[in-house]
Order: structure tokens, then sequence, then C-alpha cells
């Protein structure tokens, strides 16, 4: 592959000869160029805005299983989040953890050493975005107002080493589905990225500070109260297709919206509201991957009345269209 001529500024670092002979592949930061390398194939970009906020975008078909290091783009110090809107991938971080990404599971971190590896299963499509800020940026922008719970990242030691992974929300997924959506194009690209990369990294931080708040608090739900998230759980998974609320859930179970959203949160780390919306995303994603069903049939079979608010939903899900992943599968 072509250098990009981006030097040290590369996301991408070349491996060792041993990791070559090991069959990991390399990457480099192309500023949006297409490439391909073995096993893999796709496009990564880097953006910097000029206010200390950093975006990485990357879309890579993953035809055979690829492992590759990375190296920091930014020096020590720093907070950021990453999160994949389609597909799954592990990282390991220099202290040798691992962490499962998946499309409702994103990371808040910092890594100021190198030796981050990442692993890409084959036989899908990943599309992942990571922001940075250097702590004196993101300092600059909360005052004297961080979180208490950011202190871990706040650190001026130059060797932290901090990855959380959190639950992501409905709104988290869908700014990250917004960037790699169409309208992110024409002369005003830079400020819409720039403004989605802001509201990212603070609904990232907003989720760190929120769960990190609940799991300080006691989670152990009643014998009773497990009962009925378990069995929601098990409606919902059994028909997708059902015309379930949270409203009609909580009813049936003599509780509030409210009170069931909070139990959802306190088991599984979501709201019933946005189990609903993953399981039926889920379905949806499985059956066109069969390729049996028409976009209007999976949608009438994962509870959608009109093919456009279905067609809707799942670009905002996974930033394409329910006929992109038809055709897409049927390649």
């Amino acid at each position: 592959m072509q250098e990009s001529g981006k030097g040290a500024e590369d996301e991408f670092a070349d491996l060792s000869n041993d990791d070559r002979a090991e069959g990991i592949g390399e990457l480099r930061l192309a500023d949006g160029d297409l490439f391909e390398l073995p096993g893999v194939q796709g496009r990564l970009e880097r953006l910097d805005f000029g206010n200390g906020m950093i975006l990485h975008r990357a879309e890579l078909r993953v035809r055979e299983t690829s492992v590759f290091d990375v190296q920091n783009s930014l020096p020590p110090g720093w907070i950021g989040g990453s999160a994949i809107v389609m597909g799954n991938l592990e990282i390991q971080c220099p202290l040798g953890n691992r962490y499962h990404m998946t499309p409702g599971v994103g990371l808040i971190k910092r890594v100021d050493p190198c030796g981050t590896r990442y692993i890409l299963p084959e036989n899908q499509l990943i599309r992942h975005v990571g922001v940075a800020i250097p702590l004196d940026a993101f300092q600059q922008r909360f005052g004297d107002d961080v979180p208490e719970s950011l202190a871990p990242f706040m650190s001026t030691a130059q060797d932290v080493v901090d990855i959380r992974p959190l639950t992501l929300s409905n709104r988290s997924r869908s700014i990250v589905s917004a960037m790699f959506s169409g309208n992110v194009t024409g002369p005003g690209r830079a400020f819409k990225l720039d403004g989605l990369a802001s509201l990212f990294l603070a609904e990232i931080i907003d989720l760190h500070c929120q769960q990190s708040q609940e799991t300080s608090l006691p989670t152990e739900l009643s014998e009773l109260e497990k009962a009925v998230v378990e069995a929601v759980m098990s409606q919902v998974s059994e028909n997708p297709a059902a015309a379930i609320s949270v409203e009609q859930l909580a009813a049936d179970n003599h509780m509030t919206p409210n009170r069931l959203n909070s139990l959802f949160r306190q088991d599984i780390g979501k709201s019933c509201a946005e189990f609903i919306r993953g399981e039926r995303m889920s379905r949806a994603r499985a059956l066109l991957h069969q390729g049996e069903l028409t976009v209007k049939q999976v949608a009438a079979a994962v509870g959608f009345a009109h093919v456009s608010n279905f067609s809707r939903s799942y670009r905002e899900w996974y930033s394409e269209s329910p006929a992109q992943a038809l055709n897409r599968n049927g390649e």
C-alpha cells in the first residue's frame, strides 16, 4: 500500500517482520483513501478540527480474520471514546486486557503507551469511530466542572492505561450512525463532523458518569424484580413483531414505565425501550442477511406496519438502508 505521507500521524503503525510472518496485517491512515490489504479492504480517515478534537472514522470489509497494531496519534494525556455502528471487534490494550466492541457496547478510554492491538473477525463489515481530545483542550471546555468520575483519566502521569466499556444509548448510536450518513458532505462537511464528534464524546462522558453513579448504588434486584425483567425480555425476544410498548409491558406487570425502565437499567444496563429496539434491529439484520424475505416482509416480521418507518429506524441503527443490507448480502 502506498504511503500517505503522514509520517508520525499515521494512526496505524508499521508492524515488525515477526508480526508479518504471523499473518498480522498492516494498516495506515489514508485520509479517506480506499485501500486493500490481505483479508481487509476499506477506508480510514483522520480529521483534526483544529480545536483539539480529533475524529477517526473507519469502514472496513473484513474477509479474513485480521490483527494489527496501532500507534497513538496523540501524545500522552488525552481522553476519548469509540464505538461501532456495525460489526464487532476486539481491542487488546498494552497491559494485555481485551475488550469486545459491538454496536451496543462502546468504550471510554485513555491509552498513553503504544502497543494497542485490534482483532477483526472475518466475514463482516465494520463501521467504527473514535474521538479523542488532549486533556488541556478538554479542561478548557469543562473549566472547573470536570466530573469526579473522570478523575482516573485526568492524571498527569504519562503512562495511563484505562479502558472502560459502556452500554451505548440509542442517542449515542444515532450520533455514530450519522457520521456515516450521506448528509455529511458539501462545504459544511467539516463543521458537521466536528459537531457530531463533540456530541459523541459528550454522550460518552454522560454515559460514563451515569453508569458510574449506578454502579455505586445497590444494583441487586429482588427475585420478583428479576423475574419481571426476565419475563419481559423473553416476551420481546420471542415475538418482536408483536405490538409491544413499554407502557403496556409496565401495566401488565403493575408498575409505571419509569419503574420498568429503571429495573432494566439496573439489570442489563439499558432501558426497556432500548432493549426492545435492539432486539428488533438485531432480528431484522439477521433476516436481511438470510436474504429469503423482502424488506417489506422483514419490516412486518419485526413489528413495523410501515416500511418507511422501518427503513428510517434501520438506517439510524446501522447507517445503511435495509435494501442496501439485503443487496450486499446477496453479492
